[in-house]
């Protein structure tokens, strides 16, 4: 049985805008696309689901970066009664430290499951999710996102570092969780021993294990690592009762830091970018390595902008990601595109953006061949828009990157089924 899904506009993102277009859906893959009339032409016998003439379809979203068990952070936060904004960025790791040492583990897996539910309505597809607390993992059993959970690790104690590590192996020997491909997640430089993130390192290597790791998030991490001082030595370190494990100075920036590590390699996904130079981005794009942006969380910190023309002329794939809610109002992908627009100006065009937020997203999750544009032998996987006002077709891409769509989301459909989904059932819901 195939089913024919026409809407106003179609945005397949690797080719140009369908008016009047429509997607032919067949056993959970997208067999053709074009326009309503030739395909109806084509396929008489199709049953037809008609959006309406304010609709728009596309592919899903991908939030290539998020921690959706801090979904319910800021609740914490007030109940802890901290008041007042964190003055920097280590003042607000341990902030973060504070708040969820006092939540019950209990309470991460409602937390979670919240996120989960707040992607799906905001058109999200395909997520990185980082998740440090392990149990979780059942949650995602029966969601119906896509793309890959990273279990996350760090630590500077040889011994514990070593039984972490096999914890993390037995638990990688899943394989997946719901349909999203487990992996390691080595939190950042500053926070790990370097014997202990090569040993990371070569174990993915050796089980064939995506990674992602935030690498040169602020000026404090670059201080630490170039000249081992500044607040993560001052501040984090004697907090987390680490200060008679300060490393020696790396005398080096993050990326080099990784690079001579072996970890600069295509499956690493690297998380922020913010404090790189031109020489880092080529690095980067010669390790095949994808970046995920953050510009809501990382203006929030105020740790900075990244040099989006650096990655852009070194040709390193760009992708797009929240953050949590620690650090970010949304999980809206949406919302993160239409910042994205203001944050980087001219550096990014509409188009660059979206394919940003979709397919660049997708390949940075291992779903390039599956997820992030709308082209035949892809998987049935779009979301559909109600357009509270209508663009021209020329003025469509400027329209999609600017505030307001994702309250306008009304539908997603992933492997060709309503992806709006009851975790605490187990049911689909309308």
């Amino acid at each position: 049985m195939s089913t024919l899904y026409r809407a106003r506009y179609l945005v397949p993102v690797t080719r140009g805008v369908m008016e009047d277009g429509a997607l032919l859906v067949a056993g959970g893959q997208i067999v053709d696309l074009g326009s309503f009339q030739e395909l109806t032409a084509a396929h008489p016998r199709a049953a037809v689901v008609d959006f309406g003439d304010d609709s728009l379809l596309l592919p899903p979203l991908a939030n290539a970066h998020t921690h959706l068990e801090l979904t319910h952070f800021p609740d914490w936060l007030r109940r802890s009664r901290e008041c007042g904004d964190p003055e920097n960025f280590v003042d607000w790791i341990l902030r973060v430290i504070r708040v969820k040492r006092a939540v019950a583990q209990e309470r991460l897996g409602e937390s979670l499951r919240a996120g989960i539910r707040a992607c799906l309505a905001a058109g999200t597809g395909a997520v990185g999710d980082i998740l440090s607390w392990l149990p979780g993992r059942e949650v995602y059993r029966n969601a119906p996102l896509y793309g890959r959970l990273y279990l996350e690790t760090l630590g500077l104690d040889p011994g514990r570092n070593r039984q972490m590590l096999r914890l993390l192996g037995h638990i990688s020997e899943e394989c997946l969780a719901g349909r999203l491909r487990l992996g390691l997640a080595p939190h950042s430089p500053y926070n790990l021993s370097s014997e202990y993130l090569e040993d990371i390192f070569r174990y993915a290597r050796r089980h064939r294990l995506p990674l992602t790791t935030h690498v040169a998030e602020s000026d404090a991490e670059v201080q630490f690592l170039r000249e081992g001082r500044g607040p993560i030595a001052e501040r984090l370190y004697p907090y987390v009762g680490w200060t008679d494990m300060l490393p020696a100075p790396a005398e080096v920036g993050p990326i080099a830091y990784l690079q001579q590590r072996d970890g600069l390699v295509a499956d690493n996904l690297l998380v922020h970018g913010v404090h790189v130079d031109a020489a880092d981005c080529r690095a980067i794009a010669g390790a095949a390595a994808s970046v995920v942006l953050c510009p809501r969380s990382n203006q929030r910190l105020g740790v900075g902008v990244a040099p989006v023309a650096d990655y852009v002329a070194a040709g390193v794939n760009l992708a797009l990601g929240t953050d949590s809610l620690a650090s970010n109002e949304s999980l809206s992908v949406w919302d993160e595109l239409a910042f994205a627009r203001q944050a980087y100006g001219s550096a990014l065009s509409p188009e660059t953006l979206l394919r940003m937020a979709t397919c660049n997203g997708a390949k940075a999750l291992g779903l390039g061949a599956e997820m992030g544009c709308l082209e035949p032998r892809y998987g049935a996987h779009f979301q559909v828009l109600r357009m509270a006002t209508i663009p021209p077709r020329g003025e469509l891409m400027d329209y999609l990157v600017s505030p307001g769509r994702t309250q306008e989301v009304r539908a997603l459909f992933l492997a060709g089924r309503d992806a709006h989904f009851s975790l605490d059932s187990g049911q689909e819901v309308c």
